[in-house]
């Protein structure tokens, strides 16, 4: 991208805001959208005009009560299935949503395994290892391989993948998951400065402890500890997520890409 080229989407984008469009004509792909920060991401993200496509693996009820609710809203939406592991899965999850939506514009990875909280010396490879890196790393890399050609060919693009404020705090008995996240991190930020002068942008939002997360670390009194040590003095909700993933998807943001921004009340800053 040249100079003023550059210059030149700054221009397009201050228009867009301008004229009030949001992210109205845009098509979202949020990945294990059928509950709790996904379910959450999906409604921002169609409340603000996009049309999303609403991932699941294996609860279908659950993503369809999330479609059923943004279209008796009057936002568009459709549910797809795939395992993001399988990059077969995946490329056709892409197509069926270019058929029934269009193109998509952001894509939001958030799908994740369960978090078991073992010690070092508890965890094994294939069941505590194995799992993260199929669905968080290789997912990752699959729905940004599968979605970025079309954003490459439109010439802009928003992805955000979602890690975790682990990469900030290193507890114990989160070995795994936090070594995952790392990676991703930096598989983020070097997609970023590759994706950059294409008009994408890549970003992360790393969530601390929320209200929906699973029990990884939540026996003896952590929650009230972590309380506590969190300046804003509450856990975090799903809707606390949503907003900043919705901060990286709109016009405003098209200069800032590789930022990590942490939203855990201020227990971790980057």
């Amino acid at each position: 991208m040249t100079f003023r080229a550059g210059i030149a989407g700054v221009r397009d984008s201050a228009q867009r805001r301008e004229q009030g469009m949001g992210l109205e004509g845009r098509v979202a792909l949020v990945t294990g959208a059928n509950r709790s920060i996904g379910k959450s991401l999906s409604l921002a993200l169609a409340r603000r005009g996009a049309s999303v496509a609403v991932h699941f693996h294996s609860k279908s009820d659950d993503a369809n009560a999330v479609v059923e609710e943004i279209r008796s809203a009057g936002g568009a939406a459709f549910a797809f299935r795939a395992d993001v592991s399988n990059r077969g899965e995946v490329e056709e999850m892409i197509i069926r949503c270019r058929e029934d939506l269009g193109p998509v514009d952001i894509l939001v990875n958030n799908a994740r395994q369960l978090v078991k909280g073992r010690s070092f010396i508890e965890l094994n490879w294939e069941d505590d290892y194995a799992p993260h890196v199929e669905v968080m790393l290789k997912g990752t890399f699959n729905c940004c391989q599968a979605a970025i050609p079309a954003m490459i060919e439109r010439g802009s693009g928003r992805i955000i993948n979602i890690l975790s404020t682990a990469l900030g705090e290193k507890r114990a008995r989160t070995n795994s998951y936090g070594s995952i996240k790392s990676a991703l991190l930096y598989f983020s930020q070097t997609l970023a400065v590759e994706m950059g002068p294409h008009g994408i942008t890549v970003n992360m939002v790393s969530p601390g402890l929320t209200t929906t997360e699973r029990p990884i670390l939540h026996s003896g009194g952590y929650q009230r500890e972590y309380i506590d040590q969190t300046p804003v003095g509450r856990m975090g909700v799903p809707e606390d997520v949503a907003e900043a993933v919705m901060f990286f998807c709109g016009e405003e943001t098209s200069f800032i890409t590789g930022v990590n921004m942490a939203v855990s009340g201020g227990k971790v800053m980057f």
